[in-house]
């Protein structure tokens, strides 16, 4: 399936570090709320509602590891691969991230009716 990226960030406008390391943020593309997090290793980005008690992720804490930790009750997120902690037994999703000499983009996969 194919992906399209969208731009998050533009490095002539935001400058080249827009978001700080441990940081994360909510960011609307295309009418879709996302948790967008910056670690040491780049930018991580995964579906921004907590499947648990659907609080907004981009409220939460991220700690250096890479997991985003939901506001209201503390359940735990994995950057990288969307998955929450064992005993939790969920995920959210997660969508590949981009950093381009002119900016930072999100993808999302194209659906077969979105020609």
């Amino acid at each position: 399936m194919a992906i399209k990226f969208f731009k998050i960030y533009d490095f002539e406008e935001h400058g080249e570090a827009p978001q700080e390391i441990n940081s994360l943020r909510t960011v609307e593309v295309e009418g879709k709320r996302v948790c967008l997090v910056r670690l040491a290793e780049g930018y991580f980005a995964i579906d921004d509602k907590c499947p648990h008690a659907g609080a907004r992720l981009g409220l939460g804490k991220c700690t250096p590891e890479g997991m985003v930790i939901c506001p209201i009750h503390r359940y735990q997120y994995n950057v990288k691969t969307g998955r929450g902690l064992p005993q939790q037994g969920d995920y959210v999703n997660s969508y590949p991230v981009e950093t381009r000499n002119d900016g930072v983009y999100i993808g999302f996969e194209k659906k077969w009716w979105q020609f």
